[in-house]
């Protein structure tokens, strides 16, 4: 990394310090220019103050003085406020000004001053704690820098000399150097001052004395006796005036890494001990740095290794074939032990066999021959000695006793001195042994039998993994064929659900066999009801050009080849009953898949036939049986869902009454439910009439869609006109409350609106239960009401329910809701009451049954079509 680039690491940090942290950094380096700055400002004051009243010219004595605290200078602060106060006293008296209010003035002059005091102290510590905390973040990218770029030496020694000059002006040091222990010597790494000029600096360890007590003692050690610095610093005290010294320690962990020596003139004072105490911290981390460095330049010596064992697994890996995985080996293993011949045994322990896989001899393979050759483990007494003990074995003399004679005699016809044999294996099993030869005597290193055995560790794993490769291979083959007809199968499942509420039993059936056709690959596939004469197609599929009206012919004999086969697996499922796990026979060419139908007097099964390739396997059994399932499921869905839909059409029209006829009065209603397709929901509107010219609207919502929420919606609205007819809205509540409370425990709670229209009187009195407040708007503007309300009827037994009323002006409108209207979101925000608002004086202008279908349309239009909830509306215009 070069010194630009760190220069730009420390930059960044820097800039990632507060600006006010910066601005004051550079008034405290500038503070002669700020102290002339300010002195100027109070001589330009007090000036003005001789020909301006006081209490107007006296307080931009604080101006100069802001200066000096913002400069992180309390005792100047102090000082030019006493100068200013008694400018401010001269002035007084020299305008005969001295009554109590310029007293005052100067008493509050003087407690705005001791602020600033505090100001400046606290902007001095925050300076001095962001300039320790900007000079740790400093090192520290500089010295991940370093790691990551692999802990180059020149980039340790451009640290250690930028963290020497930094750590120097934090202590206010005049010189300073940095000695790192290399064995028993003291070496320079890095210098300022007078030592930056003086040649590089070694000494004997034990030379420099209070460098050796600081490390030894692990502690910062200062001294001041400069006539004594000879004794103290040794041979270092000859490069420098060295007045004040100060010995940082470096260690990592338990090692000793090196010191940190500083010197400053005696008229410098005493090192400040806070700074002390950070320049330690940071000399730790310095030596932390330099221990970093040692190990990467450690690992980087061994590099070697490793990417002889990375390549060798790289290689490995590249094959599956056992003769390349082997030549692989012997490549590798010739190059990283600079041995010339090698040769690669399988290994039998069972049989107590080896055989000769693989023979090279100064890169020329042996004869065939000798390739494949089969020995007795027990005539190899090196090899067995190595398959035995699972370790390398390593003779390097013909006379070794462990030869056997077959390998003595090997050796010496050959013309070798050396054999090294090292064995594969794997989860404590030999699966071969390697074995080297030299013509002369060597003696491998400890590193050197590592680096094989760790290379045959890998050859090992490669060799099992060739062998199983083909078993393996077979079984993912078959597992992705499953898993992409399984896949087929979902997404046709999916479809298939989507549409059961368009879709009749027909097209069901229809669109199965045709997927089973395509999903087991066969040539035929049919749903079969009844059995034997009584049997007959339900649905019929033909894979190829021959499906169609020409399919008359394969379709009769798949009736007649199914024969009595169909009705004993139809019989066998349907005592299980489980529609999932339907018992999937294989008779005559046939796949059989029992189907779960309502009819108990009509047996039905999914066939499928004439394979494409093969016989049916296990995966064409779970696939048929998969289908089946969905099948049986569809069907019953279906079915299910047709007659729900027809009783929900039919009960959601009877909950959804028309408005009564009232002269004079604009009625409009509008009801959505959350799905189209539902048609039916929890939410509610009613309109009954209490007598000539007395309406009674409820709009409400029950917890819940589908017809149980539509069921208890109907509960609901009918004891709501029994109750309505003996008290106020409130009272009709409080009894409707007590009753669903009294319910089966789990019962879906409710919220209501209630109000009574007396159109004659003008008089609207409502009551709400958890629920949205109606709007009412008078002329071009919202008519205010009371909003008293309490929790959903059916949670609290003893919930009271208070009656809101209003007297209503002439040509008002009442819009009431449920909460599918303001809970409609769009990007996660909903159309809330201030939308309902705004779209209803949007359409004051529509007649009461417009505006309650421009309501319903301005809430779609804000979900872009898609409403998760129930909607209901009703407007009402009084005359």
């Amino acid at each position: 990394m070069t010194i630009v680039e760190h220069t730009n690491s420390h930059e960044a940090a820097v800039r990632r310090h507060p600006r006010l942290v910066r601005h004051t950094v550079w008034l405290r380096r500038h503070s002669r220019l700020v102290g002339v700055t300010a002195a100027s400002l109070i001589a330009v004051v007090a000036l003005l103050d001789l020909f301006v009243h006081p209490l107007i010219m006296a307080g931009f004595y604080l101006v100069p003085m802001m200066l000096l605290a913002l400069a992180g200078r309390e005792r100047r602060v102090l000082f030019a406020g006493v100068i200013s106060g008694l400018l401010t006293v001269v002035a007084m008296v020299l305008q005969d000004n001295l009554g109590t209010g310029n007293w005052f003035s100067l008493l509050y002059g003087g407690l705005a001053g001791a602020g600033l005091i505090a100001l400046a102290y606290l902007i001095r510590r925050l300076s001095a704690v962001s300039e320790y905390a900007m000079l740790r973040a400093q090192l520290a990218e500089a010295g991940a820098d370093i790691l990551m770029s692999g802990g180059e030496t020149a980039e340790l020694d451009e640290l250690l000399e930028y963290a020497v000059a930094r750590l120097g002006e934090l202590l206010r040091a005049s010189d300073g150097i940095v000695l790192v222990r290399e064995g028993r010597r003291w070496s320079e790494r890095a210098a300022v001052g007078h030592l930056a000029h003086a040649e590089a600096f070694s000494a004997a360890h034990g030379d420099v004395p209070l460098a050796d007590e600081a490390l030894r003692d692990d502690a910062i050690v200062q001294s001041g006796a400069a006539d004594n610095a000879a004794a103290l610093l040794g041979p270092l005290a000859s490069l420098a005036p060295f007045e004040r010294m100060l010995v940082l320690p470096m260690r990592s962990m338990e090692h000793d890494i090196g010191v940190i020596v500083y010197n400053r003139p005696q008229s410098s004072g005493e090192y400040n001990a806070e700074r002390v105490a950070v320049a330690g911290g940071l000399a730790r981390y310095l030596g932390v740095a330099i221990e970093n460095v040692r190990l990467m330049q450690e690992i980087s010596s061994r590099r070697r290794d490793l990417e002889v064992v990375r390549d060798a697994s790289l290689d490995f890996a590249q094959s599956l074939e056992m003769t390349e995985v082997l030549e692989a080996v012997v490549s590798r293993l010739i190059d990283a032990l600079a041995m010339p011949a090698c040769d690669v045994f399988e290994v039998d322990e069972e049989a107590g066999t080896v055989r000769v896989l693989v023979s090279i001899d100064g890169n020329l393979a042996q004869p065939a021959s000798w390739v494949g050759r089969e020995f007795p483990l027990t005539r190899l007494g090196v090899t067995g000695l190595a398959v035995a003990s699972r370790r390398p074995v390593l003779v390097t003399s013909v006379d070794d006793p462990r030869l056997s004679h077959v390998e003595r005699d090997e050796l010496t016809s050959a013309g070798r001195c050396t054999q090294f044999c090292i064995p594969l294996y794997i989860r404590e099993r030999v699966l071969a042994a390697v074995e080297m030869y030299d013509s002369a005597p060597r003696n491998l290193s400890a590193e050197e039998i590592e680096l094989a055995r760790t290379i045959c560790r890998f050859a090992a794993l490669a060799v099992d993994t060739a062998r199983l490769f083909d078993q393996e291979r077979a079984l993912t083959d078959r597992r992705d064929r499953l898993a992409r007809r399984l896949q087929r199968l979902q997404s046709f499942a999916i479809d298939l659900n989507r549409r059961l509420d368009r879709a009749d039993e027909q097209e069901i059936l229809d669109e199965v066999v045709g997927a089973a056709v395509d999903l087991v690959h066969t040539r035929v596939a049919a749903v079969v009801s009844g059995a034997g004469e009584l049997s007959a197609v339900r649905a019929f599929a033909l894979a190829g050009p021959e499906g169609g009206p020409t399919g008359a012919a394969a379709e009769a004999d798949l009736l007649e080849r199914c024969g009595a086969a169909v009705a004993p697996s139809v019989e066998a499922a349907a005592g299980g009953g489980d529609i999932l796990m339907a018992s999937v026979v294989e008779a005559g060419g046939l796949l059989i898949a029992p189907l779960e139908t309502e009819s108990t007097l009509q047996a039905s099964a999914l066939v499928v036939a004439d394979k494409a390739d093969g016989g049916f396997d296990d995966e064409d059994h779970l696939l048929l049986a998969t289908l089946a399932a969905q099948l049986s499921s569809s069907l019953h869905n279906a079915t299910a869902y047709q007659r729900e839909h027809a009783i929900a059409e039919t009960f959601q029209a009877a909950l959804l009454p028309e408005p009564p006829l009232i002269p004079g009065v604009e009625v409009g209603v509008r009801y959505r439910a959350a799905t189209e397709a539902a048609r039916v929901g929890g939410d509610f509107y009613d309109l009954v009439m209490l007598g000539r010219g007395r309406l009674m609207v409820s709009v409400g919502d029950v917890c819940g869609k589908g017809l149980g929420a539509a069921a208890q919606s109907a509960i609901v609205r009918y004891m709501l006109r029994a109750y309505a007819a003996e008290g106020s809205p409130g009272e009709a509540l409080s009894r409707l409350n007590a009753a669903l409370s009294t319910q089966t425990p789990g019962q879906p709670f409710v919220t209501l609106v209630v109000a009574y229209v007396d159109v004659a009187r003008r008089m609207f009195e409502y009551a709400v239960a958890g629920h949205p407040r109606p709007v009412v708007v008078a002329g071009d503007g919202e008519f205010p009401i009371p909003s008293d309300g309490n929790i959903p009827v059916g949670i609290s037994h003893g919930a009271v329910y208070p009656t809101n009323r209003a007297v209503l002006p002439r040509d008002a409108r009442i819009v009431m809701y449920t909460d599918g209207i303001t809970d409609a979101r769009r990007d996660r925000v909903m159309f809330g009451e201030r939308g309902v608002r705004q779209a209803v004086m949007a359409s004051l202008d529509l007649s009461s049954q417009g505006l309650a279908d421009a309501l319903l349309e301005a809430v779609r239009d804000y979900a872009d079509g898609v409403l998760n909830d129930d909607c209901a509306v009703v407007s009402i215009r009084l005359p």
